[in-house]
């Protein structure tokens, strides 16, 4: 307990040892039998830390000084580690961040989803990303100001409204490296300034796409809803000139609130109106996979080719099973399973990504593959008139299934569930959910987010009676 003469107060500078990293990305230590949750530490340094929370049993801490380094410790890539909200683990070595991001998974399958210590997959490690950097295939930045003190980049760590201007990101593929200076010295030279609701400017977003098997470049830039776009032509040839691995260059208009980096209306396209990613399965054979500007796709390829083998060995395919693919996006890991069953039915919300997901399947000649609009948050969202599923696929959002599809995926009684997760404590929560008559059988951490917090894994649950 804490020591009652020397109480502990907001504000105070304790030392501690980091014993070990949390889910989210603190590091965990101990004083005066309080756990500690510190921000920006390694596990196996001693620090002096600032109070910033104070509960019951547990506070939250800022590092103000390194007193002991630990043996995982780098020098981070990025000058903008430490104030991009990016990356958190830049400082640790990826072999380290692979360990305990194994540890995490399996410890918030343990604490939340009850899941038995014995289980296959427990005490593991993360499978590493074959790219350490560069392997995003995805990039989404922000506009922030006007003129030259226009901005393009990131938000600032802890910040809902402050962009860091970025030049470069070490996790951009190279052949896309200048494309945010490029783009924001052109964008400042207008003289326009950043869109805001009802309050006048322009620029809201750019979206950056990469396919790491053709070099194919996608640029999707978003803007506020506007009389009058010719600013644009000129942007449009200056990418084009200096990037002649461009095939695409997307404008659209958004008018919502909401700060996303989807378009809501179409208003021109030069090149392609897609590219391609091609992944390889284990047997040596190919899945390819048209993205378009809006159509969502795992952003790690090279780790996503990890995570689909993975989720085929697991999940054990049979020639003549029945699969339904929720919220299967462009069509992700059921498209890659798809050569291996006797149907695969693809639902999702998403009508762009259902129109691209058909074109996948033509494009990988799959004639058993189907996909159709469905609102899986809703009860009514999975058509009644669908064959019974022998496997159920499930790739949620961070928020896991939402209830009404969680209920309808019970009433089904598939003989197995494949859960691919970007957040396993709604894995975790929707396992002991599920429960009853499935048991989670076996499971794996797939890290697609190498220096973030983040982590994927796949789970395996197979009806027991």
């Amino acid at each position: 307990m804490p020591n009652e003469n020397k109480p502990i107060n907001k504000g105070d500078i304790v030392e501690t040892e980091i014993e070990s990293l949390a889910f989210g990305g603190k590091g965990i230590g101990r004083y005066e039998g309080l756990t500690l949750f510190v921000e920006g530490v390694v596990p196996g340094q001693t620090v002096r830390c600032e109070i910033t929370k104070l509960k019951k049993r547990f506070a939250e801490a800022r590092r103000t000084e390194i007193i002991v380094h630990a043996d995982d410790e780098q020098t981070p890539l990025c000058e903008h580690f430490g104030t991009c909200g990016g990356c958190l683990h830049q400082d640790i070595k990826y072999t380290a961040q692979a360990y305990w991001k194994g540890r995490q998974v399996c410890e918030t399958l343990q604490r939340i989803g009850r899941i038995a210590e014995e289980t296959p997959g427990m005490g593991n490690e993360a499978h590493p990303s074959p790219l350490e950097y560069g392997y995003r295939n995805k990039m989404e930045f922000s506009f922030h100001g006007i003129g030259d003190s226009l901005k393009l980049g990131f938000k600032r760590r802890g910040s809902e409204t402050d962009v860091l201007n970025i030049h470069s990101c070490p996790l951009l593929p190279e052949p896309c490296a200048d494309i945010p200076a490029l783009v924001r010295d052109y964008c400042a030279s207008t003289g326009v300034g950043t869109y805001r609701h009802n309050k006048g400017g322009y620029w809201r977003k750019l979206v950056v796409r990469y396919s790491h098997s053709s070099g194919e470049i996608m640029i999707h830039l978003l803007t506020g809803p506007a009389k009058s776009h010719h600013t644009i032509k000129g942007l449009a040839k200056l990418l084009s000139d200096h990037l002649p691995q461009l095939k695409s260059f997307v404008h659209s208009t958004r008018k919502g609130r909401a700060d996303l980096a989807t378009g809501e209306r179409l208003i021109s396209l030069t090149g392609k109106e897609f590219i391609t990613e091609t992944l390889t399965r284990s047997d040596g054979t190919e899945v390819s996979y048209r993205i378009t500007p809006n159509a969502f796709f795992q952003t790690n390829s090279k780790g996503a080719e990890i995570l689909y083998r993975k989720s085929v060995e697991l999940a054990a395919p049979k020639a003549d099973d029945v699969v339904w693919d929720l919220f299967c996006g462009s069509g992700g890991i059921g498209m890659f399973m798809a050569k291996d069953v006797g149907e695969m039915i693809g639902i999702e919300v998403s009508e762009e990504s259902v129109r691209s997901a058909k074109e996948n399947a033509r494009l990988n000649g799959l004639e058993n593959a189907s996909y159709i609009v469905g609102n899986l948050a809703s009860a009514k969202g999975l058509p009644e008139d669908l064959p019974r599923p022998d496997m159920v696929i499930v790739d949620p959002p961070r928020s896991g299934v939402p209830d009404p599809s969680l209920q309808k995926l019970i009433e089904l009684e598939p003989d197995r569930i494949l859960y691919i997760s970007c957040n396993p404590s709604t894995l975790a929560r929707d396992v002991e959910k599920i429960g009853g008559n499935y048991k989670l059988e076996r499971f794996a951490a797939v890290d697609m987010f190498p220096h973030t917090s983040h982590i994927e894994s796949v789970a395996l649950l197979t009806k027991t009676v």
